[in-house]
């Protein structure tokens, strides 16, 4: 009886060739640098590659056998387990994060990737190791927020300094300017009338006009630097009367409006809050060509809103995302530093809407 047996050359060849890519294979298994395992449906460890027992610090022969969830670390065996419970044969892989223990005890965060092969009853996964990465992300966290409060540490020291230059410019220079009108006008007043000095009355006038204009002026930059209303009457009346100064200067029509009517902020979220406003209205005023702004503040249980909207030109996108917009950027930073958020829209020709968010029970 002819036939195919051991000595056939075809078949010699064909073995040759199943040896060399099962040898290729397993080379590849183990020597990958990501983890590969195999288990059962009761999570049995039935099958895993080199570099997954390093992971887990056991020599490979000791790990089959094993249940997986004896590697699993307590948050993440839900998880794996819903998957176990829910993953289809010829499904699409499901990708999770899944923190293992290794044999000593010491945890890593892997991103796993799971499926099952058509007609099969195995589970098989992919981990990879993210433990450096989500490491490293949680120093950029906590580098960030280290930043994040000292600039809340020079802001802070920034507004009290605002304070204290603002109080020495307005009862200092300002008492000093004032107190100088005052004895232009009484020599002005001790003028003989019979024999008036014309060119000495016109320079009185004038020092007069000048000292004048340097009151408004110091009154300006003091109001810039702290309005004392805002530690006064609180955020409402400085924000309204910003509001009626704001129409007067540059005669854009505004419209102001709060609900409920009175109502009280911790000092720093009012300080923020007049900062990000000050920021908006500077806005307007420079870039949105607008005819028009209507403000309106509201606070509801513990969380305090403000919209500021207006019909000019619209921002852009391209403007919100300049790396170079640092009074965005700024506004930003403060919203976050209290853990609120802000929206800016805009749309062309139409106008630029800020809705403004911050919860009211902070914590410091």
């Amino acid at each position: 009886m002819s036939g195919i047996g051991a000595n056939t050359p075809g078949l010699i060849v064909i073995n040759g060739e199943m040896d060399s890519l099962l040898e290729k294979y397993t080379s590849l298994y183990d020597s990958a640098l990501v983890g590969h395992f195999t288990l059962n449906k009761q999570g049995i460890i039935l099958e895993a590659n080199m570099f997954f027992a390093r992971l887990l610090g056991i020599d490979r022969h000791l790990l089959l056998h094993r249940s997986v969830m004896d590697f699993v670390a307590y948050e993440s065996g839900p998880a794996l387990s819903s998957w176990l419970d829910t993953a289809v044969p010829g499904q699409d892989s499901t990708s999770f994060e899944l923190t293992l223990k290794s044999e000593n005890g010491s945890l890593f965060y892997t991103l796993a990737e799971g499926r099952i092969p058509v007609i099969s009853d195995e589970y098989r996964l992919t981990v990879i190791d993210m433990t450096y990465r989500r490491q490293a992300g949680e120093r950029m966290d906590s580098l960030t927020q280290k930043l994040r409060d000292l600039s809340a540490h020079i802001e802070a020291g920034m507004e009290q300094e605002k304070k204290r230059i603002a109080r020495e410019i307005h009862d200092g220079l300002g008492s000093s300017l004032s107190a100088l009108k005052m004895e232009l006008s009484i020599l002005h007043r001790r003028l003989d009338p019979e024999n008036v000095n014309q060119e000495i009355e016109n320079h009185i006038r004038s020092m007069s006009a000048l000292v004048e204009g340097s009151v408004e002026l110091i009154r300006k930059l003091a109001t810039e630097l702290r309005p004392e209303v805002l530690d006064e009457l609180g955020l409402i009346a400085t924000l309204g009367w910003y509001t009626s100064d704001f129409k007067t200067r540059t005669g854009i029509i505004t419209g102001f409006s709060v609900y409920p009517k009175d109502f009280k902020l911790d000092p720093v979220i009012s300080t923020a809050v007049f900062r990000i406003f000050q920021e908006i209205m500077n806005n307007i005023t420079k870039h949105a060509g607008a005819t028009k702004v209507t403000i309106f503040l509201h606070k509801r249980h513990h969380l305090f809103l403000m919209r500021v909207r207006d019909n000019g030109v619209g921002i852009k996108d391209e403007e919100l995302e300049h790396k170079r917009s640092f009074g965005i950027i700024g506004m930003q930073e403060r919203v976050k530093l209290l853990k609120g958020q802000i929206k800016i829209t805009g749309v062309r020709n139409k106008g630029t809407t800020v809705v403004l968010e911050i919860p009211t029970l902070q914590t410091h």
